[in-house]
């Protein structure tokens, strides 16, 4: 869920660049110039006309309120909820249909998730998938359709004048699906191909595929992350029609109306095109509790020859609707938030340990949530990197966040809100995000507000809840350099993503003498600090997050620091 902008310093110097080659005046000499000096009169007259000398710029504060728009809301008689927001910005209406559904509600790992896509690809009774596309296109528009861990989405950018005939295919792709045999059959061998080829060269799917089974039971609907070719082999038609059946019902499901449309037209289409639905109560889905780590475990993701590992230290941090939101938010913030963070001034700059580092909290609508500290490093430096990301968890507790600190994170996870809100897709995107977490109409204001109002005692009040329980460690990467170096955390877990992460073998803890914390190097102490490797020497790549795979299990770019 989530669009975000960023202005880099070489995008600065492209620009100027740019500027100056078509703007700017050009000048052709085989010489100096001659410059004629002025005289002293001429220096004084210039300075009296530049007016008073250039004073520095105020110190920055908080952008102003950004208020997220009103929410007119209204229910069909059928159950379907309906959710309008009106802006004027620019001739674009965005639809966004949410079903409260997961891609692993009901039972059978990943149903929901073909099923989503079957919506998309396996046409409907009037329309074959080909025909259903070309529809849309004639508007201007493109179908998407994303499932994750509590929800599927069916969404459309239409101008305007295109919103009665987008959202008459929206509703024949709802509620009258096809479920093509053929579309099925090709869906589920893309899937297979893709699952497979993750399990093979994607380190950051197979890691965070292991830290969500680890974190939940085996029938617990967060289990699963991505399938494996088995899962999706199972799944077959009849079992997609009856997910369809039970879940995609009226009374699941809230459309989202956002843009240039009044209430009242918006109200009337809704009734149009989806006052017909039908459909029974949506079943109750049952939410296990979380499996917190208990002791010190250690897994690797098995990736043979790999010069690389993807490091996850992970634990469970409060569910999503808690009070204390805010604070773990800023503390996530300051710990691994961004460039002004903990990891990335001494996991990544100080200690060049890592290309990528972060704290995130991956919010899932019920219960506790994993909370994931990530770490892209070499391999010959995978046990120093798991090393720095528990060193700075335990230095959270012995050195509270400063005020500074607390400011920093506070203001961009405050001001962030004026960039989220530049785009009406962007908003329609919140308010499902709203929907989907189970959040209140003016959610988005409050949470702001209570951000502003952290202070650096709140932040410290929250990290014995947030960073004090056991952490697993996941790995991926080439177990047989790096196993041994690892078994000084915990005992080691061997298993094989591409033989669906079956165990290979147990590496025992490593014995030691000394009361020594774990992450402690046996010639130093663990927080002594280490010698700053030459500029040239560190590892400088992107800043893209973990844990999050290219199916959109969060929709990230909707999401991303939205609270």
């Amino acid at each position: 869920m989530r669009g975000s902008y960023s202005f880099t310093v070489s995008a600065a110097l492209a620009l100027v660049a740019a500027l100056a080659a078509c703007g700017g005046p050009t000048v052709a000499s085989s010489g100096p110039a001659k410059v004629d000096l002025p005289t002293t009169d001429g220096l004084t007259k210039a300075k009296k006309a530049a007016g008073p000398a250039r004073q520095s710029p105020p110190p920055s504060g908080m952008t102003k309120e950004s208020p997220f728009p009103a929410v007119a809301r209204t229910k069909l008689a059928n159950g379907l909820g309906v959710a309008v927001i009106t802006s004027r910005a620019l001739p674009i209406v965005q639809v966004r249909l949410f079903v409260k559904a997961g891609s692993n509600y009901g039972g059978t790992p990943g149903v929901g998730e073909l099923s989503a896509q079957m919506l998309k690809d396996g046409g409907t009774r009037a329309m074959s998938s080909n025909e259903v596309l070309r529809k849309v296109e004639t508007l201007g528009s493109d179908l998407s359709v994303t499932s994750d861990t509590d929800g599927t989405v069916l969404g459309m950018a239409l101008t305007k004048d295109k919103v009665d005939g987008g959202l008459a295919i929206l509703s024949q792709v709802v509620r009258e699906p096809r479920f093509d045999a053929a579309e099925l059959t090709k869906l589920k061998a893309r899937s297979i191909d893709e699952a497979e080829d993750a399990a093979r060269s994607n380190g950051g799917w197979t890691a965070t595929r292991v830290v969500w089974s680890q974190l939940y039971p085996e029938k617990h609907p967060y289990a699963t992350y991505g399938l494996v070719p088995s899962q999706i082999a199972k799944i077959d038609g009849a079992q997609i029609r009856d997910w369809h059946r039970r879940f995609v019902v009226p009374k699941n499901a809230t459309l989202v109306i956002a843009g240039d449309i009044d209430e009242a037209t918006a109200k009337e289409l809704a009734q149009k095109h989806f006052g017909g639905w039908t459909g029974g109560e949506p079943p109750k889905v049952d939410f296990p509790a979380p499996k917190p780590p208990q002791k010190a475990q250690v897994f690797i993701a098995h990736r043979p020859k790999s010069v690389q590992s993807d490091v996850f230290v992970a634990t469970l941090a409060p569910e999503r609707r808690s009070a204390r939101w805010a604070d773990i938010r800023v503390a996530n913030q300051v710990l691994g938030g961004g460039v002004a963070s903990r990891l990335f001034a001494d996991v990544r700059e100080q200690r060049s340990l890592a290309y990528r580092t972060s704290a995130q909290v991956l919010e899932v609508a019920h219960g506790e949530q994993p909370l994931v500290l990530y770490a892209g490093t070499e391999s010959s430096k995978t046990g120093e990197a798991v090393a720095g990301l528990l060193e700075n968890v335990e230095k959270m507790k012995s050195s509270p966040p400063s005020t500074d600190e607390t400011a920093t994170a506070r203001r961009y996870l405050s001001d962030i809100f004026a960039i989220r809100m530049e785009t009406i897709g962007s908003i329609a995107g919140m308010l499902v995000t709203q929907e989907e977490l189970g959040l209140p109409d003016g959610y988005w204001d409050t949470y702001r507000k209570q951000l502003r109002a952290i202070e650096a005692k709140d932040v410290d009040a929250i990290v014995p809840t947030l960073y004090g329980g056991k952490h697993l460690i996941v790995v991926a990467g080439d177990a047989d350099a790096i196993g041994s170096e690892l078994s000084r955390f915990g005992e080691v877990t061997v298993l094989d993503p591409e033989k669906e992460f079956k165990t290979i073998k147990p590496i025992p803890t490593q014995r030691r003498d000394d009361d020594a914390p774990p992450y402690a190097n046996d010639k130093e102490e663990a927080h002594r600090p280490r010698p700053q490797a030459p500029a040239g020497d560190r590892r400088r790549r992107s800043e893209d997050g973990c844990c999050r795979s290219e199916d959109g299990r969060r929709r990230s770019e909707e999401k991303e620091e939205q609270g």
